[in-house]
């Protein structure tokens, strides 16, 4: 290896220490308190550091964000690719979010903050990102609920008004878990969106064919596993 690459390997893993040691204190701390020698003493490392790597604050909070959105829609694009069958496809996408969440439910707070940040940021990259982000999301829900309509498994829709509106309460269902204290299963929760929603899509061959366990998870709910 050249010693260009080395160096650029060592600085791409500096960068990547400082932004993991940020994450925690942006959790800790909030991102208005947080400080950048905050950051500096978890990363074992000057203030002066950092700003090598990151001009302000905002752009490391940034750059934290686009670490766990890169990896999360890299995830989902792969969900996707890996399963032929839509119906396959959805409940890979399904899994996947789950994934991501518990994954980082412990920093559920830097994800609310960064959405609050973006609203009110001068910055337009921050409201950027998560449209972007949400974009291409949007287009993979698109995509999978249209294969569902051309295989006659689900009833005509709408499927671009369908998947923004399925972002929205998958956003709105890892918040209730968060707010709830996390007291049940999120993995549930999402199962039951999806028998609550798909029943209700599903054509009628594909509903026969699933009705018993429709009914069951539908009767059941998820409030109830963690429940004696």
């Amino acid at each position: 290896m050249s010693r260009n690459k080395i160096e650029e390997s060592l600085r791409s893993e500096k960068k990547m220490s400082i932004i993991q040691c940020a994450i925690g204190v942006f959790a800790e701390k909030g991102f208005y308190s947080a400080k950048m020698q905050d950051i500096a003493e978890a990363a074992m490392i000057g203030k002066g550091t950092i700003y090598e790597y990151f001009s302000t604050k905002e752009e490391l909070f940034l750059a934290v964000y686009d670490y766990w959105m890169d990896d999360y829609e890299m995830a989902m694009e792969q969900a996707v690719e890996s399963h032929l069958d839509p119906v396959s496809k959805a409940d890979a996408l399904i899994d996947t979010t789950v994934n991501f969440y518990e994954k980082h439910a412990e920093y559920a707070s830097i994800l609310l903050e960064f959405w609050a940040h973006a609203l009110r940021s001068k910055d337009d990259h921050f409201l950027d990102r998560i449209r972007s982000m949400k974009k291409k999301l949007e287009l993979i829900g698109k995509e999978v609920t249209q294969q569902m309509q051309k295989l006659k498994l689900f009833k005509s829709v709408d499927s671009a008004s369908f998947s923004v509106l399925e972002l929205g309460i998958s956003d709105g269902i890892f918040l209730q878990w968060i707010l709830d204290g996390k007291s049940y299963s999120l993995r549930e929760a999402y199962k039951f969106r999806q028998s609550v929603i798909g029943s209700g899509l599903m054509m009628p061959a594909l509903r026969l064919l699933v009705a018993d366990k429709i009914e069951k998870k539908l009767k059941k709910g998820f409030l109830s596993s963690n429940q004696s």
